[in-house]
Formats: structure tokens, C-alpha cells, sequence
């Protein structure tokens, strides 16, 4: 799994991992917070490969539905933007600019 994807799953398993199945919750944890390979997670959970195999990827699946519907992740990172965008403002002393971004911001909350 490349980095940008490892860190896109670590984001919607911290915003979404408590809506997961007790199953693919504790396999997701093991996968992205110790870094198992899945073969590792199988020998770890006493699985077959195989199984360890089909749960992380209904794991990925529900993640990224849930991601679809609520856009929870995608607001935070237009609000991070956002923020940054003003914060920057702020250092070039244009204020008004920066409580224009921060209001949009708010009303987006």
C-alpha cells in the first residue's frame, strides 16, 4: 500500500473506525496502527490469510462508503485549508481577508 493510501485509510478509520463490526474494527487497528501485514494479522488472529484478506478489504469498503455519504474528512481538510489560508493572511496583516475565510469556515460547520 503506497503512503498516501495508508495515510487516507488511517484518517477514516480515526473518524469512522467506531461504525465498523467489532471484527473489522479490531482488524483495521492491527493493520494501520501496528503495521501487521495481513498475513502477520492471520498468524496474530489464528485466521486464514485468506479471512484477514476479505475483512480488511470490507474494512477499506465500509471506510470509504461511509467517507462518500458523510464527507466528513473531505469538510475537515476544506476547513484545514481554509484555516491555513487565513492563518496567512493574518502574517501579511490583511485582517479582513483572514475573518472573510474564518467566517465561511464557521457557516460551513
Amino acid at each position: 500500500m503506497k503512503i498516501e493510501e495508508y495515510l487516507n485509510y488511517t484518517l477514516l478509520f480515526d473518524t469512522y473506525g467506531k461504525l465498523l463490526s467489532n471484527k473489522q474494527k479490531e482488524v483495521m487497528d492491527k493493520f494501520l496502527n501496528l503495521n501487521l501485514s495481513e498475513s502477520e494479522l492471520a498468524s496474530f488472529t489464528g485466521e486464514s490469510r485468506q479471512s484477514v484478506h476479505d475483512a480488511v478489504a470490507k474494512a477499506k469498503k465500509q471506510l470509504e462508503k461511509f467517507e462518500e455519504e458523510l464527507h466528513v474528512v473531505e469538510n475537515m481538510q476544506k476547513s484545514k485549508n481554509e484555516l491555513e489560508k487565513a492563518k496567512a493572511f493574518l502574517k501579511q496583516n490583511k485582517t479582513n481577508d483572514a475573518i472573510e475565510i474564518i467566517d465561511k469556515v464557521i457557516n460551513n460547520l
